[in-house]
């Protein structure tokens, strides 16, 4: 995914915070056992320097899976200096990441491997490899001796990148499968590919085997017999026959030497057969012992059944090819389909790991949104908490002014009760009064009248 790109600080950081501890634990779980698997794990350039200083050391190591991870140029730099030191590891397994993007990953990958005397599976499928990379590859391979199977699968190396490639398989013997599926190198390349791997196969069957008859075959074949180490008989000569003097058989051009020079399997033609044949006869009529006739009479009959053979194993040969070309029929339409397919898979895989880390990203985000707007809720809660305790308070307080000031009233009514009653009683008294003074003014009305 592009933010995940030397770019991007920002997702970087984000992909550290994220899944760094999650990797060394797995890295510190695993620090014993045979097989690392991080498939599909979106570690990216950022955690591959952790896989390379974990593989570096580690003698228990054997198989290390990395596929689908978004690996660019820069993790591949990181991941060749620990398979550079590493002495346990057996199988590397990068299909489907990018390390094909910028040339400097396939070339420090390829150095590690130059000299590396461990590894024998490499998977770079789909790796976006071009023409430039497969260069690279092709000088390892003409270098590095244990690598067995290799598979280029669906990488654009394209015609200029599967010569380049031929170019390493011709210096190597040890490479035995090679798949090249989808890479666009030409139907002719992957045919020489084919030779070469068989090549390698036999030479491979005779190191194993030396006294197989399949084995002993193959290494009989001058072109591949240099490769076992010479094989049952790589300095096979003529021997000497009876009578093959000057101008006899040994002079033929039928032997191993002619001329002294040496004749190979592919110079030997029609006329050279028809021509050691007829010798044979001139020889045996120049014979006068009967031995010496029988001996050529047989010599002729094994060069019949020789040659009747050669003519069987030639048709087979063509066969094979017909049939061979006949499921071949097709291939670049098939291919051409299922690149394309695959580059769509690709695209959607892609697009599915950036909507991921987005993925991640988002929840990320929304966790640390989620956690502030917890720790505001608690802050309002316990600020309502207080609120409500200090409401409390004063509502206790004014429900005990409103009882004072209740009970003040009633206090305040019944000195006003009294106050009317006692005002009631001086309107009473003062009544009274008055009518007493009247009373006392008619009196003294009356007295002084």
């Amino acid at each position: 995914p592009e933010g995940l790109k030397s770019g991007a600080p920002g997702r970087r950081s984000l992909w550290a915070m994220q899944n760094l501890p999650a990797l060394l634990n797995h890295l510190d779980a695993n620090r014993e056992a045979a097989t690392l698997s991080l498939a599909y794990a979106s570690i990216s350039d950022e955690g591959v320097p952790e896989v390379a200083k974990f593989i570096r050391d580690n003698p228990f190591i054997k198989y290390l899976d990395l596929r689908g991870n978004n690996i660019q140029a820069k993790g591949a730099v990181a991941l060749a200096s620990g398979v550079r030191l590493n002495r346990s590891l057996r199988s590397l397994n990068l299909k489907w990441n990018a390390i094909g993007r910028d040339p400097t990953g396939v070339s420090s990958l390829c150095d590690a491997l130059k000299s590396n005397l461990t590894v024998g599976h490499v998977d770079l499928r789909n790796n976006r490899i071009n023409n430039v990379g497969a260069k690279f590859i092709g000088q390892m391979l003409a270098a590095n001796t244990t690598i067995t199977h290799l598979d280029l699968s669906w990488n654009d190396l394209g015609v200029d990148g599967g010569l380049a490639l031929l170019d390493g398989l011709k210096h190597n013997t040890t490479v035995i499968d090679c798949q090249l599926s989808g890479s666009k190198v030409g139907e002719e390349t992957l045919h020489e590919v084919a030779f070469l791997l068989r090549r390698n196969r036999s030479a491979a069957a005779y190191k194993a085997s030396p006294h197989d008859t399949a084995a002993q075959a193959a290494a009989a074949d001058p072109q591949t017999s240099h490769l076992g180490g010479g094989g049952p008989s790589a300095n096979v000569t003529s021997r000497g026959l009876p009578g093959s003097g000057e101008g006899g058989l040994g002079s033929t051009g039928a032997t191993a030497v002619s001329g002294g020079a040496t004749l190979s399997r592919t110079q030997w033609t029609a006329k050279d057969s028809s021509s050691i044949m007829l010798r044979l006869m001139m020889k045996e009529r120049e014979q006068v012992l009967p031995e010496d006739k029988l001996f050529y009479q047989q010599i002729a009959e094994h060069i019949d059944k020789l040659l009747l053979e050669s003519s069987k194993h030639k048709q087979g040969r063509v066969d094979g090819e017909d049939r061979e070309k006949l499921s071949t029929t097709g291939f670049l339409d098939r291919e051409q389909r299922y690149t394309k397919e695959i580059r769509q898979t690709e695209e959607t895989l892609q697009k599915i790991l950036a909507d991921k880390e987005n993925l991640q990203k988002d929840m990320t985000n929304k966790t640390a949104d989620l956690n502030r707007l917890n720790e505001q809720n608690a802050q309002t809660i316990r600020e309502s908490v207080a609120f409500q305790e200090k409401a409390s308070e004063e509502e206790q307080r004014l429900r005990q002014e409103l009882r004072d000031i209740m009970q003040e009233k009633r206090d305040l009514q019944d000195t006003l009760a009294l106050g009317h009653k006692d005002l009631d009683l001086l309107q009473q008294e003062n009544e009274r009064l008055r009518a007493h003074v009247k009373s006392f003014q008619r009196d003294v009305n009356e007295i002084l009248g």
